[in-house]
């Protein structure tokens, strides 16, 4: 038997061939560990995102029940827990969800209200006042109606006849002496925005610069814009978590840039040609200029006190005026129980203006304009060729077969929430 020598060059290029197919095994090894216990904290992400996401969806339905922070244990296994605060923004609810898992959370805001079934929609609710509708011109009302006992009748406004083939398009019912209730808790809500502490940390203000972005998380406290005198908003952006005030009156410039802010002043005047997405709530008079397209989810708000005295001067009457070629998705509501102003309307909307959505008004409304969507109110009123005319619609339409069947948007209780839109 011969024995062959084996050259150390040899065996040392074997032991290194081992040792680098060791180290790919260990490498290889290594990396199926990683990949697989990423991917179990990848699915644990991801189940904590649905997770949260369920949870808003879940809780949105049952906002008009729950509004305090509640805390919760979801999965005791993998310690999972959320957090969920229900509140409101403007005149919609906001739910704020916070999921925890181990270290990881997530968060999700988002603004809710009430939507309806296309058969379970309003187009108009005109509550009983022992008068008839009297309809006049292009009127057109489509949808379920809500009428006195007296009914709607064709009139006539200095020599203009009613010119449609019916007088309702659409089944009509009987209404009651008061117009469906909004919740009291929204309602306290809206008051208590012209009341509301000012903040005590400089940090919550800001102090705006032509020409400057501001933008706040929801995810943050609020921060506010304040002014004690009248408040110009000229060439600046606001977006977000924000609320500007003014203890006499607001100026929105159409250079200006608002999306999802509140306005909270006594007058709010928004200039010829504003866009924006933005919520307007006063005590006295809301302007909106000519050519305006206030995107949905805003809204125009005015919370009046009760007043007995008749005012003659009409810079100080109480209304929300939306000027001609105006376009308005979101909601318009006008709170008053009492005024002696019967004959003035306390919602304006010009020739060819139109709004989408959920119309509210505890006094009067002079239609001139359109009207897609609901209309709660206590009566119509037209002043045409010198005269006025009490529960008239001259040339208005309310359709609410023209709002889209998603539209939420109905700040009523007892309704199923759905989600307006996710914030940031």
């Amino acid at each position: 038997m011969k024995f062959h020598k084996v050259k150390a060059g040899s065996l040392q290029f074997a032991i290194m061939i081992s040792a680098i197919i060791a180290v790919l095994l260990s490498v290889f090894i290594v990396l199926v560990h990683s990949h697989t216990l990423f991917a179990k904290k990848s699915d644990l992400l991801i189940e904590t995102i649905q997770q949260t996401e369920n949870i808003l969806l879940a809780k949105s339905q049952d906002f008009s029940v729950k509004r305090d922070t509640i805390f919760s244990q979801i999965d005791t296994e993998i310690a999972t827990s959320s957090k969920i605060h229900q509140s409101y923004w403007g005149m919609y609810g906001k739910t704020y969800v916070e999921t925890k898992s181990k270290a990881k959370s997530f968060k999700k805001i988002a603004l809710t209200s009430g939507w309806q079934k296309d058969e379970d929609r309003i187009g108009l609710y005109l509550q009983e006042t022992n008068r008839p509708l009297i309809i006049v011109g292009n009127t057109k009302i489509e949808g379920k109606t809500f009428l006195p006992a007296r009914g709607v009748r064709a009139g006539t406004i200095s020599g203009n006849s009613y010119y449609g083939n019916k007088l309702v398009y659409g089944t009509i019912l009987k209404s009651n002496e008061t117009l469906p209730e909004l919740p009291k808790q929204l309602t306290n809500y809206i008051a208590s925005l012209q009341t509301l502490p000012l903040p005590v940390d400089d940090g919550r203000y800001i102090n705006l610069k032509q020409g400057n972005t501001y933008t706040n998380s929801f995810t943050k406290p609020v921060k506010t814009v304040f002014d004690r005198g009248e408040l110009d908003l000229l060439d600046v952006k606001l977006i977000g978590n924000i609320l500007v005030r003014s203890d006499k009156k607001i100026k929105i410039a159409a250079s200006t840039t608002l999306k999802d802010v509140i306005l909270v002043a006594p007058e709010i005047e928004i200039e010829t040609n504003t866009k924006g997405t933005f919520q307007a709530i006063a005590t006295k008079r809301i302007i909106v200029g000519k050519n305006c397209e206030l995107s949905y989810p805003s809204s125009l708000v005015i919370l009046a006190e009760d007043t007995l005295e008749e005012v003659s001067n009409s810079t100080e009457k109480e209304h929300i005026f939306i000027d001609t070629d105006t376009t308005m998705k979101g909601i318009i509501c006008y709170l008053q129980n009492k005024t002696n102003n019967r004959f003035e309307p306390q919602i304006l909307l010009k020739e060819n203006t139109t709004v989408e959505g959920f119309v509210y008004c505890q006094q009067q409304i002079e239609l001139l304009g359109n009207i897609e969507g609901s209309v709660y109110t206590k009566g119509f009123i037209t002043k045409q060729f010198g005269s006025v005319y009490q529960n008239h619609i001259y040339n208005g339409t309310i359709s609410n077969v023209a709002l889209i069947n998603e539209y939420v948007g109905f700040p009523f209780e007892n309704l199923d929430y759905k989600i307006v839109k996710w914030l940031y």
